[in-house]
């Protein structure tokens, strides 16, 4: 069973990693912690395996803890390049509009983890979108989807129980 604590990391709404009031700009830290990160119904907390022990420290999420750096699109998939160091194909990361009509990404199986998409990988996702009467399309392969707004929140609170 591992160790279950509030790990005093907040997620500010301009996506910086904040540790006791100190910004953490280590990228091999944010880098470790991003690669570590997972959601549950609780909330989202920061996994530390060492052999046999484990922990899982909460954060508080205002902004957006990972981002989409670069997309590849070609002619058979979409693969979206975060900074969480994982590739996710289409299908298994889904694209939303924002209410301010930006756009921000969830993988399917982790939902509270939310990624802001960089300028860079905006500008490359903008090549397969098309908008008509206010609502944006995924125009690829033929097929034309229409990009969903999301509806729920960005900001995920500290679990109220660690048990």
């Amino acid at each position: 069973m591992p160790r279950i604590f509030d790990s005093e990391i907040y997620i500010s709404p301009n996506d910086d990693w904040i540790f006791r009031g100190n910004t953490i700009d280590k990228l091999e830290i944010l880098t470790y912690f991003r690669n570590n990160l997972h959601g549950n119904e609780k909330g989202v907390y920061i996994q530390n395996t060492f052999g046999e022990l484990s922990e899982h420290g909460y954060v508080k999420i205002d902004g957006y803890p990972c981002h989409v750096l670069h997309i590849e699109v070609t002619p058979d998939e979409i693969l979206f390049l975060t900074d969480d160091g994982r590739n996710y194909p289409f299908g298994e990361f889904e694209i939303y509009e924002t209410k301010e009509g930006g756009i921000l990404g969830v993988r399917s199986v982790e939902e509270k983890i939310k990624y802001r998409f960089t300028w860079n990988a905006a500008k490359e996702l903008s090549d397969i979108l098309t908008e008509e009467d206010g609502v944006t399309y995924l125009d690829w392969k033929g097929v034309k989807m229409e990009i969903p707004v999301y509806a729920g929140e960005i900001k995920v609170p500290l679990p109220t129980d660690y048990t």
